[in-house]
């Protein structure tokens, strides 16, 4: 099997990895699991070991069409469709409970998470989310106030849903060999915050904004978002020469409260 760049498709062939991705999910006869990006079936084979309720995998190469096809013929419940996992909408199909598993391509990962996150109808339709990421980006999603890593990504995604990261993959063990190692990470749905739509934009559009100077100190661009009275509320004085990735998540929830009247932000 060769790696058509476009698709940016790297296969993960080491069975005890393999193995070790789909434990994650406790998968039980009850369990609907959407698979993207299946490739050339290696997840998608342990996964069915498992023998779940219903399989249903999203590939965007028609090339692979014959190898899911007998996949197919040898499991009952298994299915697919060719389709591009960043348009394919999986809440027509799913209705909730689903866990999704995939080795995301390194070119649309951080596209296809922050698809799921910002699904207008939450709680979604799945559970769970086990997912590979290029270990930079899992990093990112991962990251913590006060480490170097920390910013919008780590906050939209704690936003919405809680993080757990698993371990690293070499890229040794991929078919053809990336660049760079992977890591495995597991979502679930977050009980502990409740962001609404609109708060969620405000959220990624203050980030957005704030972390584009991410080295400089918080001050200055908070007097541009903020009024007087909303900077006393949040302690100005004692946050202003912080830099962003100092402040804790339960700052920016309270900029997100400041701000969730408004209907554009400057």
């Amino acid at each position: 099997m060769f790696k058509k760049k476009k698709f940016g498709q790297n296969f993960l062939k080491d069975k005890l990895i393999l193995k070790k991705i789909v434990e994650i999910g406790n998968i039980n006869s009850e369990s609907e699991v959407i698979e993207i990006g299946p490739g050339d079936g290696s997840l998608t084979n342990e996964i069915l070991q498992k023998k779940p309720k219903s399989l249903f995998a999203v590939e965007i190469d028609k090339d692979l069409k014959e190898i899911l096809n007998e996949i197919k013929k040898k499991n009952h419940n298994f299915d697919f469709t060719i389709a591009d996992a960043v348009n394919f909408n999986e809440e027509k199909i799913f209705k909730n409970n689903c866990i999704i598993f995939s080795n995301l391509p390194y070119n649309i990962s951080t596209t296809l998470l922050l698809k799921w996150i910002f699904l207008k109808k939450w709680p979604p339709f799945f559970s769970r989310l086990i997912l590979m990421f290029q270990k930079e980006v899992a990093d990112r999603i991962c990251a913590k106030s006060g480490e170097k890593n920390f910013g919008r990504l780590s906050l939209v995604t704690r936003a919405r849903l809680e993080t757990k990261f698993h371990f690293n993959v070499s890229k040794d063990l991929f078919n053809p060999c990336p660049k760079v190692d992977s890591s495995v990470i597991s979502f679930a749905v977050n009980s502990e915050t409740n962001f609404n739509n609109n708060e969620l934009m405000i959220l990624s559009n203050i980030t957005n904004i704030i972390f584009n100077k991410k080295r400089k100190m918080i001050g200055k661009t908070l007097e541009k978002l903020l009024t007087l009275e909303e900077r006393k509320i949040i302690n100005y004085d004692n946050i202003k020469t912080k830099r962003p990735e100092d402040l804790d998540f339960k700052f920016y929830q309270s900029l997100v409260s400041l701000l969730s009247n408004r209907t554009k932000i400057n």
